[in-house]
């Protein structure tokens, strides 16, 4: 087991290169919490989130698209997405590992949401993972999606039970007036967490079928 400091704003070019890779040729890890220094750090505000679901914007009754609502009340600026989804491989290509799949399990998103809560990184939120933190953007709401217990927010119904969400009220009006250009699409979160390769078992075999099912979504919507 190793430790790495990641980061999700997963740029074009990985998720080009992610669609000419056969599934079953990487290696599977997934992400832990064992020490007091780990875990969540930051959650920036990115184009392209790796968990590659947008946040949804609340600002002035306008609809830009099924993943981004505007609905403005006053001042009422909130953000609400998916800050890490559960079970779900996430490709990743670094230095130490060269190219894998990252898989954070429901009990470790429970844990890291636990700590950054105790940690105070209510405020703790950048742009595009620079290393400033940015002012007037305010955590209001931290939760898990449980849809036995109705808690599934409305927009996310392709979003794994056990996924991190969060909603941010922006207070900064530049900021704001990013996100509502498009500028801002989503989640994406920094931290140090373990790392731990798959075992060969049914469960990574499950992994792999969701990758499979991933890539033919991918290549019959490259196809059409």
């Amino acid at each position: 087991m190793m430790r790495s400091f990641f980061y999700y704003g997963a740029k074009k070019p990985c998720r080009i290169d992610i669609r000419k890779k056969t599934m079953h040729t990487l290696p599977i890890y997934y992400a832990e919490i064992d020490f007091d220094d780990e875990g969540i750090q930051f959650v920036s505000l990115v184009d392209y989130p790796a968990v590659e679901s947008n946040f949804v914007a609340f600002a002035k009754q306008e609809r830009q698209d099924v993943r981004f609502a505007v609905v403005e009340d006053g001042d009422q600026h909130l953000l609400v997405g998916v800050v890490m989804r559960a079970d779900f491989p996430i490709y990743r290509c670094d230095e130490h590992l060269g190219e894998y799949y990252i898989v954070y399990r429901k009990d470790t998103i429970r844990r890291m949401a636990e700590k950054m809560l105790y940690d105070g990184r209510t405020s703790a939120v950048n742009v595009m993972h620079t290393p400033v933190c940015v002012n007037g953007v305010n955590l209001q709401e931290l939760f898990i999606k449980d849809t036995a217990k109705g808690i599934a927010p409305e927009g996310f119904d392709d979003i794994e039970d056990g996924s991190l969400f969060a909603t941010y009220k922006v207070h900064n009006h530049e900021v704001w007036s990013a996100i509502k250009r498009g500028e801002f699409k989503g989640f994406s979160l920094e931290g140090l967490f373990q790392v731990k390769e798959a075992d060969p078992d049914a469960e990574v075999e499950d992994l792999l079928r969701e990758l499979e099912e991933m890539e033919k979504t991918i290549n019959n919507f490259t196809n059409n």
